[in-house]
This record gives structure tokens, sequence and C-alpha cells, in this order.
């Protein structure tokens, strides 16, 4: 999430771990915070929610009185288990950490800085992570199932803060007065009238409705999985483990480039649903993967455009320029130039034009089980090519500024989000509501019980809280909100 340093050139000074962790607790209640459960029980030294945001996630406060390394064991082991519980966790939570001092800050930053985080320096401290961490044995097999990425991720809920205990009480006393305080928390300890005008809410997900009918499991003769790659699109839906390849292709029809790798005489077909309710651990991943490498079969076969591209270790959805786009030479700036630096897919900005590289939204599919439903999260994003066509991804530092040069110019704000999800659901043919996806007729590499059915997803509530302070005060004054 971010490194902020709260302490500006003072030095703080030698004060007790307890004292330190009331002062980071009363200087967060000065502000939009409140205290919740018992602060000496979890894994975290305090931990919060923020009423008046009416938000669902808590907010975990780790609290050290010292000069805090970033590879310090028990630190490491912190942010593993941190890590851990962000995945497989019931609650939303952000991760915080308060601490007097930083040893080589500027490492801190590269990693933890959300402006200036380094790719590189992200994944060698998540190699550290994954190396020198002393988690009990079942900590450490739940850390092997997450991978960079998810780490990326997790670090945009992480918030490191330097203020030392002397700061802290500045920063207590300049905020508010205890009566400004109590007047400010009027509103969320009484009872008031909701907004009483329907929201809807809208997740980055799909669900699967109907998740392909059959999977094949069929011996295979290939030396290793790499050489079936070269031979063949690298997310076909068929996975290789050994002797073995499972496939929600039917071996009758594959392509003679992927048939000859397997022995479809002897293959096995099982229903997928049934096949899936048996599986062992690693089957059941294997099946995820697969339906994985399914949604972006369909996604490259919705747009003759639309590619592909490793990065990162995963497989990412981009479109590529199109004939008639222009590359220009030099960065323009303005609303004006703007409008020549874009490329609309079926009505939405995929392309975008910055001058020494061109920007794609990208989608990365992820199914996820619950229960026995099946559901496709579409995380979206910026990548960088030199040229548009889908060629290598641009990474490192170089990727680092293009993302910046982005954000400066708004691309990576919420309803900038919220517009990319919008785009790839189109793309996948699902409409807005809970509608069902058609029935994409023009798939060609599966037969007709093998193409998923995709629905949209949406909750819509009766009434809301307010949406600003505006509003609040109007409820306030026991007057309904237009």
């Amino acid at each position: 999430m971010s490194w902020e340093n709260l302490e500006g050139e003072q030095e703080s000074s030698q004060h007790s771990g307890e004292a330190y962790r009331q002062q980071v607790k009363e200087y967060l209640e000065a502000g939009e915070y409140h205290a919740i459960g018992d602060e000496y029980a979890g894994t975290s030294d305090i931990v919060l929610d923020r009423p008046a945001q009416n938000e669902e996630k808590v907010f975990r406060v780790e609290t050290k009185h010292t000069k805090l390394g970033r590879t310090q064991e028990s630190f490491i082991n912190e942010l593993a288990r941190q890590f851990i519980d962000f995945y497989s966790g019931d609650t939303e939570f952000e991760f915080h950490v308060y601490a007097a001092d930083y040893a080589a800050q500027q490492k801190w930053k590269d990693i933890f800085h959300d402006r200036i985080r380094k790719r590189g320096a992200v994944r060698d401290y998540y190699g550290r992570l994954c190396d020198d961490h002393s988690l009990n044995e079942d900590e450490a097999e739940q850390l092997e199932q997450l991978d960079f990425e998810d780490f990326w991720t997790f670090l945009e809920k992480v918030a490191i803060k330097k203020a030392g205990y002397e700061r802290l009480g500045q920063l207590i006393d300049d905020r508010e007065s205890k009566e400004r305080r109590q007047k400010k928390w009027e509103f969320y300890v009484r009872e008031n009238e909701p907004v009483k005008q329907p929201g809807e809410i809208i997740p980055n997900g799909i669900r699967i409705a109907d998740p392909p009918e059959h999977l094949w499991e069929i011996p295979s003769v290939a030396k290793n999985h790499h050489e079936v790659r070269e031979d063949n699109p690298g997310y076909l839906p068929i996975w290789f483990d050994g002797n073995d390849a499972y496939s929600l292709i039917d071996p009758d029809s594959m392509r003679d480039s992927l048939q000859k790798y397997v022995k479809a005489d002897e293959a096995s077909r099982h229903l997928f649903t049934e096949w899936m309710a048996a599986a062992d651990d690693d089957e059941r991943r294997w099946g995820i993967t697969l339906l994985n490498y399914q949604m972006l079969c369909r996604g490259v076969e919705r747009h003759d455009r639309c590619r592909v591209v490793r990065h990162d270790g995963t497989h990412k959805l981009i479109f590529e320029v199109s004939d008639r786009f222009s590359i220009t030479q030099q960065t323009l700036e303005g609303d004006e130039a703007d409008d020549r630096r874009k490329e609309e897919v079926d009505g939405y900005v995929a392309l975008f034009d910055m001058g020494r590289a061109i920007a794609h939204r990208y989608a990365e599919p992820r199914v996820k089980q619950y229960g026995d439903e099946f559901y496709a999260f579409l995380p979206t994003g910026w990548l960088f090519t030199r040229h548009g066509h889908g060629e290598v991804v641009i990474e490192g530092d170089e990727a680092d500024d293009l993302h910046n040069d982005l954000d400066k110019n708004n691309r990576e704000r919420i309803t900038n989000k919220r517009s990319q999800f919008r785009q790839w659901r189109s793309h996948f043919g699902v409409p807005e509501g809970t509608q069902s996806s058609e029935q994409f007729a023009d798939l060609n590499t599966s037969s007709q019980s093998q193409r998923m059915r995709l629905e949209g997803l949406s909750f819509e509530l009766s009434n809301r809280p307010p949406k600003n302070a505006d509003e609040r005060d109007t409820l306030m004054e026991g007057k309904q909100v237009e």
C-alpha cells in the first residue's frame, strides 16, 4: 500500500513497547479508526475498523518500538502469516506496521512504497520470505500455494509507518480535541435513517453456471510439457503430469500437433463435476487450471486481435493494435492528444499509445471453487509492449516508470478499474446483471458439451449509507436525501 514517514526530521526517544503500542492506538483513534475486540488477543497488536466508512474490512496494526529491519526473522514470519491469512481468512483487512525507525529505509521503500515500488526488489524480497521464514509445517504448506503475483497484490494492503513516541503525541494533539472527536462520532453512535435509495454492488467475477461436461484422462508420451507448449498454444485446456494428461478437449478432435503427445485410443472419459468432487488436492488444482485455460481459449476466440501473453509466470489476455493504429514518436499531453492515443475495442479503451510503448489493458482469468460452484474472477490492469503486437512484455524499472506515467493520467483510478472489468465481462459475452452468456456458436476448439456457460453476478441493496459528508449532515438534520 504505502510507506509514510510521520516523524519528519525528529528522532524518537526510548519508551517501552507497551507504551508505544498505546500511543499508536490513541493516535489512530484520534482519527477515524475505532479499536475492536480484545486488544491482547490474536496475531496483531491492535485491530480496528472505520465506522464512518461503512466498510467490512478491519485494520491490523503491528507496532515495533525498535529500528526494524525488513529481513528480521520475526518480521518475516509476521508478514508471511498476514500474507497467508489475507488469502485464506474470512475477513478482509489491511496490515499496517508502525515503527520508531527502519533500517535501510530506501530498500523498504523499493518494496512497500506504492508509487516507487520496484518489481525486481519485490521479487527478491518474496524469495527471501519463502526461504527465510520459520513457520510451522501447516503454515509453510499454505505459503507454498501462493505465488509472486499474490504477494504483489497483498502489498497493496500493507502500509509502513515511521513515527516515534513524541511525534505521535504531537500528531494526536494536532488532529482534534476530545470535543471535536465526540462530535464526529455522534452520527455513528446514534440511530439514523439510511438513504432510502437502492444501490448495486458489482463484484469482479462471473459464475461458471455450466462447466464443461467431460474431462479426459489420457496416457502421455511427451518427454516434458515444454515440448508440447512449443508445438501448441500454451493455453489450450490440457495439463500434463508425468505419464498422464488431463484434458477438456476430446482426444479425437485434437489437432495433430497435440494428439501426437497422447495415446488417444487409451483415453478414459469422466464427468467433469464428478471427477472434481472425487479429486485429491493435486487433481483439483489441475481441474481449476484447465478451467483457467478454457477461459483463455474463449477470450482468444471472441476477437481476432485478442492475444494471450506470458507475464510474471501467468497468462494474460490483451488486444494487439489494429493495422490502422498509428504509433506516435513522442509523448503527447492534453485531452486532445489523449484522444489520438487511444484505441477502443467494442466501445472500451483497450490500447493506449504512450509514445515510447503501448499500454494494453489485460485480464487474467482466475477460477476459484466454492463448494460445488466455480467462479471466474477477472483481475485487470495494464501491461506494456514496445509496438503493440503481443511481443515480449516490458518489465523491471521501465515498466514501473510507465505505470507511474499512467497513474499521472488517472488511468489507475478505481473508476477506471471498474471500466476495465466491464470491458472484459462484455468481451466474454456476459451482460450486466445476472443474465447468462450466449452460447458462443463460433467456438471451434471444443464440442458443444464442452462450452462453459457464464453468468453475471450482482447484488442490490434496498438502501445505502450516506456517500459523503453533505448526505450525512442532511440525515442528521432529520431530512431525506434527494
